[in-house]
């Protein structure tokens, strides 16, 4: 004859395993189809990979660790990398992120002999104050922005810091800042909610100032 459940001691009532599985969330792990929120009409004509993986963790309140692993498993998200093409995972940025590869090649290093990249993180505050930053910005032989013709900075306004055009924890976690003293640089960066388009002059003049170099021009 099967005992009565109800004649169990309390305790051992209390301390029987639970029948329905205990879900832990592992930030790592997330997919798109978890609910990652990303926009293709957000990244703009040669938009760097900064500014791209920014615009991700703000809409998505990630933190930079994670963001930084999305450019390949075996990258060491506090030292991170220069964003080269020859070293991020495209295809793993492409899984997560949804975008097209040829944007995403666009928006890293490809260096040659006509076009080399300043290894300081250089930036146009107009640009900034709009949540974008682009490649063409890091070309040596831009001094200025083909977009608002304002001249390239790379040193902060408050505290003079020069951060080092690498992608690692630290540049992903203060965005459109100084990593720092934490003073911006330029507006109040961007929301997912206050998405604007560039208009459409500084894209061309961002487009051609981007082939230009390539040639040489």
């Amino acid at each position: 004859m099967q005992p009565d459940a109800s004649l169990l001691p309390p305790s051992e009532v209390l301390l029987s395993p639970p029948r329905f599985p205990i879900l832990t969330l592992d930030e790592a792990k997330l997919s798109p189809a978890l609910g990652y929120l990303f926009q293709r009409k957000w990244i703009e004509p040669y938009e760097s990979l900064v500014s791209i993986l920014w615009k991700f963790q703000k809409a998505n309140a990630l933190s930079g660790t994670v963001v930084a692993n999305l450019m390949g498993p075996d990258i060491d998200p506090y030292e991170g990398i220069v964003p080269e093409l020859s070293v991020v995972d495209i295809d793993r940025l492409h899984g997560t992120l949804g975008l097209p590869k040829t944007t995403l090649r666009e928006a890293l290093l490809a260096p040659t002999e006509r076009r080399r990249f300043a290894p300081a993180f250089r930036h146009c505050r107009r640009c900034i104050a709009l949540g974008y930053h682009s490649v063409v910005h890091q070309i040596e032989t831009v001094y200025r922005c083909p977009a608002h013709r304002d001249a390239l900075e790379s040193a902060c306004r408050n505290c003079g810091y020069e951060a080092p055009y690498r992608v690692n924890v630290q540049l992903l976690e203060t965005p459109y800042r100084c990593s720092q003293c934490r003073e911006s640089y330029g507006g109040n960066g961007w929301r997912p909610t206050e998405a604007r388009p560039m208009r459409t002059g500084y894209r061309k003049a961002l487009s051609r100032k981007y082939v230009g170099s390539a040639l040489g021009l």
